[in-house]
């Protein structure tokens, strides 16, 4: 059926196409051939879109590490592409452009978890996978839990709070550089510099 389905969108590209290049014939100057060409150019978008195999779901901290790498170094998705000018970009698990970058990956995140996707100025991407039952033990919090309890005490992480945290760093061509996404490695928690943004970094402090 998932095949049937897709050969019917490709169907209906094609008769669009063929249509819109009968208009091309009709209409070959002006701001309407601009117009005719953008079609074009999103059928052939739409024809790519649907031959591409769905991506598998990525459900374990070192899958859903491996996807966000991917989804930078293989261009899985636009939005992990690019460098910021100065200091760093984060995308954090629950924010909209995470929830964006989850669907279009295909990561399904166990409930109480939560990830950040950190973007480096000379393209070092940072991901760091936080598990509640890794931090059991530590800060006994789920990933809600603990930025409720950051936003509503902030007093508390003053001095940094440590937590377990799986985690990968790449570098601006994809290489791992450090490799925690099998073990849990120590990270912690503290204010973002340009303020009190709740995220988890690597290492002590």
């Amino acid at each position: 059926m998932g095949r049937q389905k897709g050969q019917g969108i490709v169907e209906y590209a094609l008769i669009l196409a063929f249509v819109v290049g009968i208009g091309g014939v009709l209409f070959a100057n002006g701001n309407l051939a601009d117009s005719i060409r953008s079609v074009f150019s999103n059928v052939n978008t739409l024809i790519e879109e649907v031959s591409k195999p769905p991506l598998a779901a990525a459900t374990t901290a070192k899958d859903i590490i491996d996807r966000l790498g991917e989804g930078r170094y293989k261009n899985l998705t636009d939005l992990l592409q690019g460098e910021p000018s100065s200091g760093k970009k984060i995308i954090a698990s629950d924010s909209e452009e995470g929830k964006e970058l989850a669907r279009k990956l295909n990561i399904q995140t166990k409930e109480g978890d939560g990830w950040f996707a950190d973007i480096f100025p000379k393209g070092t991407l940072v991901v760091i996978y936080y598990s509640a039952d890794a931090n059991k033990n530590r800060t006994g919090k789920t990933y809600s839990e603990l930025k409720k309890d950051f936003t509503d005490h902030p007093e508390n992480y003053k001095t940094p709070v440590r937590v377990e945290i799986n985690e990968a760093v790449y570098d601006s061509r994809g290489k791992l550089l450090h490799d925690y996404r099998n073990i849990t490695t120590t990270g912690h928690v503290e204010p973002v510099s340009m303020g009190n943004e709740f995220s988890i970094y690597s290492g002590i402090h």
